[in-house]
């Protein structure tokens, strides 16, 4: 089993603990343990071996320690299995309704007997749910809009949930001894925010062992179709997978083909045509002579270079494939230079334990520097999001001691890498913010947000956004149009307007990389780039699991045609302080 599948199983167990209000501790144990899985550099099926074996790593205690050697001896877990025969077939995607949660989720279970989504939605409409304790009628009426966005996302799931998966496919099938290459393609591949069905795509002399082997893997729950160039089937959970397996002589164009987007094919056909050529899934070919039914010379289609070369294009990455002018770029030469993720030095939006984060200051810096970053910031939440138990000022002034002492300790070690003390501050209705003077001299910078209010109409809410960028006291300005993707619809927004203001009052705004956020979009990260705006990527961490986010958010800003140098991420710490110190000295 990959560390991936592992980390799953021990988040279902921590949340099957919580419906059974079960010891804190053993719930945190198998979170930490699930966070620390995530960031291991190698598999456990090769740590299990090293020096010490699994317990010699951070968050696996010995009986944690059994367990994964249990997935990874029978790829099955016995107490999650036994964990899971307490409840009906479906109980895991009850607990993925928005705003039910464990605690609610047992309570609907025990007092209802609701175990599953359709009982869920059933007793809504029957107006049960609001008689239960801590619930009522508006409660009730937001569990039935989560379950109909619930029933919406079913037919697409969010790239940070897909992209794993498709990787782990790609993995297996990499590692056959038939297969000369493989990727995924579609949606996943040009890495649109949500993903329908995967498709993955294989080159090989042997089509037919390839298909056989993977029809066999156990990866898939049910096999539809199994034939000797293509397999189709459905992942636990329904989603649908499709194999193809080409000849090597075609494999780049079938790449482009199956990649997508369709529109950009259709302009790649029609480029073609006007060259006297034909393009498709297996090649590019000369027009035949007329009559003549054959395909014509072939010309191109080994590698993905090669088909857009025989169009007198250069090679397109794939997260520009949308139609959206990325083929007169290539043809004249002028395709943007776009941000990497090697690019990325810093995060500059993360949560710790003083407010609702699961890590310490101190285990945020050291992630960081193992991921090769040379800064960080904290961002806590500010006093009045009770929800996610905003920070206090005199709590603000502890970090800065914690800061100050952790930069300290780096410097006494010679080590190149420095953490700074931002703070996340709500923007209250009138546009005013959630921090006195005081709290804001004690940070490096602010990130504005909006979490509450969201109700109100796109131009009230536009002049509560630029009223707090015109403050001068924010610096960033985080996922600015609230959405959750299949989950809440982004509050009113006029967000060229807002973009404006970003431009007018050097505010860098946030492409938060949170797979359920990835806001700003890529359309509007285009636009903000189009106007001359600064942008920053964060991962707006809870747990240390989250730095993976960043791929996320570095992908999106592909998709939205962003160079490296207008993500303040990318910069040197010493042009980062420079830029926040200048806007400082202009606001004073």
């Amino acid at each position: 089993m990959t560390n991936e599948q592992i980390a799953r199983q021990l988040e279902q167990i921590a949340l099957l603990l919580q419906v059974e209000d079960a010891n804190t501790f053993r719930i945190r144990s198998y979170e930490r343990a699930a966070e620390a899985i995530r960031g291991l550099g190698e598999e456990l099926s090769v740590l299990r071996h090293a020096e010490g074996g699994l317990e010699a790593l951070p968050g696996i205690g010995e009986a944690i320690a059994q367990k994964i050697e249990e997935l990874l001896d029978t790829g099955e877990l016995t107490y999650l299995r036994e964990l899971l025969a307490q409840y009906p077939e479906g109980f895991l995607e009850l607990l993925r309704i928005p705003g039910l949660g464990p605690k609610r989720a047992a309570l609907v279970f025990h007092e209802l007997g609701v175990g599953t989504v359709d009982a869920l939605e059933e007793a809504c409409i029957r107006e049960q749910v609001r008689e239960l304790k801590g619930m009522g009628a508006k409660s009730e009426a937001k569990l039935l809009d989560a379950i109909a966005k619930y029933w919406q996302g079913r037919e697409r799931a969010l790239l940070g949930d897909m992209l794993p998966r498709a990787e782990e496919i790609v993995g297996f099938l990499r590692g056959l001894d038939a297969v000369i290459a493989a990727d995924y393609a579609g949606s996943a591949r040009r890495g649109r925010e949500t993903v329908g069905d995967l498709d993955v795509l294989a080159s090989s002399k042997d089509p037919a062992a390839v298909c056989r082997a993977f029809a066999e893997a156990g990866i898939l729950a049910e096999v539809e179709l199994a034939g000797d160039t293509k397999v189709s089937g459905y992942l636990p959970g329904g989603r649908q997978v499709d194999l193809r397996v080409v000849e090597p002589e075609s494999w780049g164009a079938a790449l482009v083909y199956f990649t997508g987007s369709q529109q950009h094919n259709i302009r790649l056909r029609e480029r073609a045509q006007a060259r006297g050529l034909r393009v498709n899934e297996y090649g590019v070919y000369r027009e035949p002579a007329e009559g003549d039914e054959a395909l014509g010379e072939p010309i191109a289609g080994e590698t993905e270079e090669s088909l857009y070369a025989a169009l007198e294009l250069a090679w397109i990455p794939p997260e520009l494939r949308e139609d959206r002018g990325e083929i007169a770029a290539a043809a004249a030469g002028e395709l943007p230079e776009l941000i990497e993720p090697a690019d990325i030095r810093c995060d500059l939006h993360m949560h710790t334990r003083y407010t609702d984060g699961r890590a310490s200051i101190a285990e945020l810096a050291e992630a960081a520097r193992a991921r090769g970053y040379t800064h960080i910031g904290i961002t806590d939440h500010s006093a009045s999001l009770y929800v996610a138990d905003g920070i206090a000022a005199a709590d603000v002034g502890r970090q800065r001691e914690e800061v100050d002492a952790l930069n300290a300790r780096f410097d006494a070690e010679g080590a190149d890498f420095r953490v700074l003390l931002g703070h996340e501050v709500d923007i209250l209705a009138d546009g005013a913010l959630d921090a006195g003077e005081e709290t804001l001299a004690l940070v490096d910078y602010v990130i504005g947000a909006v979490h509450q209010g969201m109700s109100a109409d796109a131009d009230r809410m536009t002049a509560r956004v630029i009223g707090a960028l015109a403050s001068g006291h924010v610096d960033m300005f985080a996922h600015p149009t609230g959405r959750i993707l299949l989950g809440r619809d982004a509050y009113g927004l006029h967000v060229g307007e807002v973009v404006a203001a970003a431009a007018e009052h050097d505010v860098a705004l946030e492409i938060n990389a949170s797979p359920d956020r990835l806001d700003l979009s890529d359309v509007h990260a285009r636009l903000a780039v189009e106007r001359g705006v600064r942008l920053c990527i964060n991962t707006d961490a809870h747990a240390l699991g989250h730095l993976e986010f960043m791929r996320f958010g570095v992908i999106t800003a592909r998709r939205g045609w962003v160079p490296p140098e207008v993500v303040i991420n990318t910069w040197p710490l010493p042009r980062l302080l420079e830029w926040l110190t200048a806007r400082r000295s202009g606001c004073s």
